[in-house]
C-alpha cells in the first residue's frame, strides 16, 4: 500500500502557503514525489484540466471566489476527475451548512483541522485500497465502452472488497445511463432485499421515473424521505416526479423543504425558482432566483437562464424596467454566450410589450429570430415557447405557430412540454387551434418514424437513412428520430459490413441523443453495438 501512495500524483489546494507547505511536507515524508500545489481555485482547475491526479487534498474555505465544494463540483462536471480519483476535503468548519454541502458533492473523505501526518496517511491508505479497483471501470466509461464497464463492475463485485458499495453504485448508474431500465430495476431490488440503502431505493425510483411510471416513482421517493429526510437526492427526484404528475404546488413545497435543510445548493435553488414561477408564486420565484444567482456566482451552476428567469418574473410582476436592468447585467456576465443573448432578446421583447412599446418589442424579437437561426446548439423548448408567446401577443400568429409546431415535433413524446404548449395556446384563447396543431404535428413525426421502420423491416436501410437524415435537418432535437437513424446505420452495417464513416456519424448522433434526453433507452445499446463494430473488445 505504501508503494501505491508513493506513486500517486497528488494536488494540494489551499489559499494559505503555510498550510500547503505543511501538507506537502507530510506527503513527502510519506514518500510521495509527484506533488503539485495551488493557492487559488483558478490555479487548481488549471492543474485538474491539464493532468490526471490520483489524490486531491483541498481546503473547503479558499477565501474570495470558489470554495472547495465548488471546485469539486466543477471538476466532476467537466470530467477532470473520475471514479478512481481520491478527493479529501479539509475544513475548520463544523456547521450543518458545510456538512450538507460536503455530503451533496460527495468528496471521498473530509478532515477537520488540525490535521496530523499519521491521520492523513491512515485515511489516504484506506481510500487507496478502496479506489485502486476502479481505474479499469473508469477507462471503459471514458471510452464509452459501457458493457465492458459493467462487466468490470461484476468482476470486482465477486471479490467482496472494501469498495463493494461504490462499485454497486457505479454499476447501477451505468444501467440507468445506458437505458437498461429493466436490468436497473432488477439490480436495485436485489440490493434492497439485503438491506435498506437510501441510494439504492432512490435509484429504483429513478428507474421508474425514467420509464414514466410516475405514481410508483413518487411512492418510492416518499419512502426514502420518510426514512431519511436528509437524503436530498430523493427530494430532487420527488419534485421532478410531482411536476410530471402535474402537482406543481407540492413539487415546489418539496424543494422548499430541501432548501431549508441544505441552503447552499445553487442548482436546487434554481429549481425552486423555476417551480415557483410555473406555480404563479412570483414573490417566491423572485427571491429564489436572486438567491440562486448569489449562490452560483462562483459555481459551475452559474447560468444565464437564472438571470433571464429573474427578468421574466419581474416582467410578470409589472416591473419591466427592472427586468431590462437584469437583462443588461445578463449580457455583461455572459458576453460570449449565444444562449444568453437569445434568452435576453426574447425576454426583452416581453418586457417592452409589458411597457406598451410594440415597436421595441418587435425589434427585440426580430433579433431573437436572427439569433435562433444562427444557433448551432440546442435551443430549449422553454425559450422557444416564451418567444412564441411573445409573438402571439404581437399578433404574429404564423411565426408563433411555426415555432410551437417545431417544439411539438421535437418533443412529441414529452407530456410535460406538450402541456406547456397547450398552456400557451390557452392563454391566448386559442385552445382549439392549439389542439389541432399538436395532433397534426405529432402525427407527422409518427408517420416519418413508421415509414423508417417499414423501410428497415424491408432491409432498405439506405432509403431509411436518407429519409431520417432529411427529417432531422428540420427536427434536430427529436432524440427518438436521431436514435432511429443510428439504428438504420447499424442495420446497414450488419447487412454490408463495417463502415468507419457510418460508425463516426452514428456516434456523433448518439452524443446528441445523450445531451437531449439522457434517458433515451436506445443510447447505451447502440453505443455498445458501435463499439463492437469498431473492434473494441468487450
Amino acid at each position: 500500500m505504501a508503494i501505491l501512495l508513493k506513486q500517486s500524483a497528488t494536488l494540494v489546494i489551499d489559499d494559505f502557503q503555510s498550510m500547503r507547505s505543511m501538507l506537502m511536507s507530510f506527503l513527502k515524508t510519506m514518500g510521495v514525489a509527484k506533488i503539485d500545489n495551488a493557492g487559488t481555485a483558478k490555479e487548481a482547475l488549471a492543474f485538474l484540466a491539464a493532468k490526471k491526479y490520483d489524490i486531491v487534498i483541498c481546503d473547503y474555505n479558499l477565501g474570495h471566489g470558489q470554495n472547495g465544494q465548488q471546485i469539486l463540483e466543477e471538476a466532476k462536471h467537466k470530467n477532470y476527475i473520475g471514479y478512481s480519483t481520491i478527493w479529501v476535503m479539509v475544513t475548520a468548519e463544523k456547521t450543518m451548512d458545510m456538512f450538507m454541502g460536503a455530503a451533496e458533492t460527495k468528496p471521498d473523505d473530509y478532515l477537520l483541522k488540525p490535521i496530523t501526518e499519521s491521520l492523513l496517511e491512515t485515511r489516504l491508505n484506506k481510500l487507496i485500497e478502496k479506489k485502486q479497483s476502479l481505474e479499469p471501470i473508469e477507462k471503459a466509461v471514458k471510452s464509452k465502452e459501457y458493457a465492458r464497464a459493467i462487466a468490470f463492475c461484476d468482476e470486482q463485485l465477486k471479490t467482496h472488497s472494501s469498495s463493494t458499495q461504490e462499485i454497486q453504485r457505479i454499476k447501477s448508474d451505468l444501467l440507468l445511463m445506458t437505458g437498461d431500465f429493466p436490468a436497473a430495476k432488477s439490480y436495485f431490488e436485489s440490493l434492497l432485499t439485503a438491506r435498506s440503502l437510501p441510494w439504492a431505493k432512490t435509484g429504483l425510483g429513478k428507474a421508474y421515473f425514467l420509464t414514466k411510471e410516475y405514481a410508483r416513482a413518487k411512492e418510492i421517493f416518499e419512502d426514502v424521505l420518510a426514512e431519511n429526510k436528509m437524503y436530498l437526492d430523493a427530494a430532487d427526484w420527488l419534485s421532478k416526479t410531482l411536476d410530471a404528475l402535474g402537482d406543481l404546488e407540492q413539487a415546489q413545497n418539496v424543494l422548499s423543504r430541501a432548501m431549508a435543510l441544505s441552503p447552499n445548493a445553487a442548482g436546487r435553488q434554481k429549481s425552486l425558482a423555476d417551480a415557483a414561477y410555473k406555480n404563479g408564486a412570483l414573490d417566491l420565484a423572485q427571491t429564489s432566483y436572486e438567491k440562486a444567482i448569489k449562490l452560483a456566482e462562483h459555481s459551475v451552476h452559474k447560468s444565464s437562464s437564472t438571470y433571464s428567469g429573474l427578468a421574466k418574473v419581474l416582467t410578470a410582476k409589472d416591473d419591466p424596467e427592472e427586468a431590462l436592468k437584469v437583462l443588461d447585467r445578463t449580457r455583461e456576465e455572459f458576453k460570449n454566450d449565444p444562449d444568453a443573448a437569445l434568452q435576453s432578446a426574447v425576454i426583452e421583447g416581453m418586457a417592452y410589450q409589458k411597457m406598451g412599446q410594440p415597436k421595441k418589442a418587435e425589434a427585440a424579437l426580430a433579433k431573437a429570430e436572427e439569433l435562433m437561426r444562427n444557433q448551432t446548439g440546442i435551443v430549449s423548448a422553454a425559450v422557444t415557447m416564451d418567444m412564441a408567446h411573445a409573438l402571439l401577443k404581437l399578433g404574429q400568429k404564423d411565426k408563433a405557430c411555426s415555432l410551437l409546431e417545431g417544439v411539438v415535433k421535437n418533443n412529441h413524446e414529452n407530456a410535460s412540454i406538450i402541456n406547456m404548449v397547450e398552456a400557451v395556446f390557452e392563454d391566448m384563447g386559442l385552445s382549439g387551434e392549439g389542439s389541432e396543431l399538436i395532433k397534426r404535428s405529432a402525427q407527422e413525426v409518427i408517420g416519418i418514424n413508421n415509414q423508417g421502420v417499414l423501410l428497415a423491416n424491408e432491409g432498405k436501410f439506405e432509403e431509411g437513412i436518407k429519409l431520417l437524415r432529411e427529417a432531422i435537418k428540420t427536427l434536430p432535437d427529436n432524440d427518438l428520430m436521431i436514435a432511429n437513424l443510428c439504428g438504420m446505420m447499424i442495420g446497414q452495417m450488419s447487412k454490408n459490413g463495417k463502415d468507419d464513416r457510418l460508425i463516426f456519424e452514428a456516434r456523433e448522433h448518439l452524443d446528441r441523443v445523450r445531451k437531449i434526453n439522457p434517458a433515451n433507452k436506445k443510447y447505451g445499446t447502440y453505443m455498445n453495438i458501435l463499439n463492437k463494430l469498431a473492434g473494441v473488445s468487450a
